[in-house]
């Protein structure tokens, strides 16, 4: 019964080797990066923001931005740069303001990850630190 169980293992081992090597495999890997490109956002930018900063940003925001969200620690602006979407949150906290700039390929791809976006960075991906 031992050597009927460690044959069986042998077997699987074998043949999960083979699949490792086999052409079906070989041609995805060669083939697999060419097909995949990121889709999704690049960070751009963070930096802390001091009170007169933080001050002046929000009582002139800059009027090619559109607010997306606003909470209490947390506000999202966004704007187009060319094809670019340009997303701009800012966390805040008692002691300071971190401002983060982030950009999307395009208008479908900012609409494809905006819910994600935003719960990420509600559930404070974002740093203070």
């Amino acid at each position: 019964m031992k050597s009927f169980i460690l044959s069986s293992l042998f077997v699987v081992l074998l043949s999960g080797c083979t699949i490792y090597r086999s052409e079906g495999r070989k041609q995805f890997e060669s083939e697999a990066p060419g097909k995949v490109a990121a889709a999704s956002f690049q960070l751009i930018s963070c930096k802390k923001e001091g009170k007169l900063e933080t001050w002046f940003n929000e009582e002139f925001p800059s009027h090619t931005y559109e607010l997306v969200l606003s909470e209490n620690d947390l506000e999202i602006w966004r704007t187009h740069r060319g094809e670019v979407v340009e997303v701009k949150a800012l966390q805040k906290s008692e002691k300071s303001t971190q401002s983060c700039i982030y950009q999307f390929a395009s208008e479908t791809v900012w609409t494809l990850y905006k819910d994600q976006f935003i719960r990420e960075l509600e559930n404070n991906l974002m740093t203070l630190e």
